[in-house]
């Protein structure tokens, strides 16, 4: 059986770069480039091309439809990928089998330990939430192919697959002066989890804590929107990188003081409750904005959603 030459040599884009390049020697061997895309972009530990320098490449000989019952069976290549973008390197050669569907699951190196493929399903990664400060970004990629690509290019498009969660807050009454000193999530799934790869976008299970509190890292200097009157409490690469999850009903405490001409008004805590429908889904950047009143009175809060797996623009990957 004739079989095409499979290099793995990866020209990583992080901020929504894809490369084409010409393959020479058309008719012979053709070397494949392992194209890969970021979708998108986080600011807690953010995945970018300077830090973003290892990943792995699991790849299986199965039809789609076997999956659900056989698993993937055993693995046709396990490649390693180390360097930077437009600069990736991997040891041997893989060549492609003809006339066979292939799935390719690409995840951090730092996670190969974590990587299974089950007797049933498709394969899984477990994975641990960091301590606030610590967290990092988590990106993975999935690609089914039919038939060898033309020119046996393969491409890999990572999406992110945690929930980012940020905080603003809005003064009831501007004219006094507000300090936010403390955001704490409480009671919600972290530890470890395990993330099961599928068609789609994969999802999630229960984490290994079921109630865990996290404080959020609160900037001293709250910028204050250009046209309104909401403040981002946003600290560099400070965001919540969370388990999706649902949320229903959980509750977020904010502690701050309220002060004007000298008098101090109110230096508590205060709870919100969050609705009975509230979700972390997979791949969304969520901003939670606190209404908060000079006294006694009953926060708010409003949500925006975000998709954090927006299709890059194309370019050049070099």
């Amino acid at each position: 059986m004739k079989k095409i030459l499979l290099t793995a040599v990866a020209a990583l884009a992080i901020v929504g770069c894809t490369q084409n390049e010409e393959i020479e020697n058309v008719g012979q061997k053709a070397k494949i480039d392992v194209t890969t895309a970021v979708k998108g972009t986080t600011r807690a530990a953010v995945t970018n091309n300077d830090n973003f320098t290892a990943f792995t490449v699991s790849g299986y000989t199965v039809e789609v439809s076997a999956i659900a019952g056989s698993g993937v069976g055993t693995a046709y290549m396990n490649k390693d990928y180390t360097g930077g973008r437009g600069s990736w390197t991997t040891t041997g050669d893989v060549y492609w089998p003809l006339d066979e569907n292939m799935e390719f699951f690409a995840y951090p190196t730092t996670l190969k330990d974590g990587f299974q493929a089950p007797e049933n399903g498709y394969p899984t990664l477990t994975y641990a939430i960091g301590a606030v400060g610590a967290q990092t970004d988590l990106v993975v990629a999935h690609k089914s192919v039919a038939s060898v690509p033309t020119g046996g290019k393969l491409e890999l498009t990572f999406k992110h697959i945690l929930t980012r969660i940020n905080f603003s807050y809005e003064p009831v009454d501007p004219a006094y002066t507000y300090t936010v000193s403390n955001i704490t999530i409480n009671g919600v799934e972290g530890g470890t989890a395990t993330y099961t790869f599928g068609t789609n976008e994969g999802g999630w299970s229960a984490g290994s804590e079921e109630a865990v509190d996290y404080s959020y890292p609160i900037s001293s200097t709250p910028v204050k929107g250009s046209d309104n009157n909401v403040y981002a409490l946003d600290t560099s690469d400070g965001s919540l990188m969370l388990l999706p999850q649902s949320v229903a009903s959980k509750t977020i405490s904010v502690t701050y003081k309220t002060e004007k001409d000298g008098h101090i008004y109110f230096n508590n805590t205060k709870t919100v409750t969050l609705g009975t429908s509230a979700k972390w889904e997979i791949g969304k950047n969520i901003r939670y904005t606190l209404t908060l009143p000079v006294g006694a009175e009953k926060v708010t809060v409003d949500t925006n959603v975000e998709d954090i797996n927006e299709t890059p623009e194309s370019g050049s990957a070099k």
